[in-house]
């Protein structure tokens, strides 16, 4: 068992060999987001434990340890879309709002990429006083 980085989970990077204290670590992965970030989390998951009976602290958990690499802006739009999707309602939990979090990371170049040659770049600012005083 010397090798436990061979057991992480591959969707969140979870180490079942090591001990955690779910508690202790749902504040501290709570307390590296911004305010913000923390409020919608909070929202999201009452929402989750409240209509999905099997999701509980520790898929909270597993959900806010395979997130804790994401940027705040990323992780809000995810919860977003899937608070306006209702994914709660049909049974969908931590586990499938984490791979959206994950994908939308993960596809953030392309996405961006993408957007640029649909809507094109923002134009040059042209300094029209400059202009003047040159000619």
């Amino acid at each position: 068992m010397s090798d436990a980085k061979a057991f992480n989970c591959p969707a969140c990077g979870f180490n079942v060999f090591k001990k955690y204290n779910k508690s202790k670590e749902i504040i501290e992965l709570l307390n590296k987001r911004s305010k913000k970030t923390k409020k919608l989390i909070k929202q999201i998951a009452n929402a989750i434990s409240k209509h999905i009976n099997t999701e509980n602290r520790t898929t909270y958990f597993y959900f806010l340890y395979g997130i804790q690499d994401i940027e705040d802006h990323v992780v809000n739009w995810a919860i977003e879309q899937y608070y306006q999707s209702r994914h709660y309602l049909k049974g969908k939990g931590f586990a499938y709002l984490r791979s959206i979090v994950q994908n939308r990371n993960r596809n953030m170049d392309s996405i961006r990429e993408n957007e640029r040659k649909r809507l094109g770049s923002a134009p040059q600012i042209i300094n029209h006083e400059k202009e003047a005083n040159n000619g």
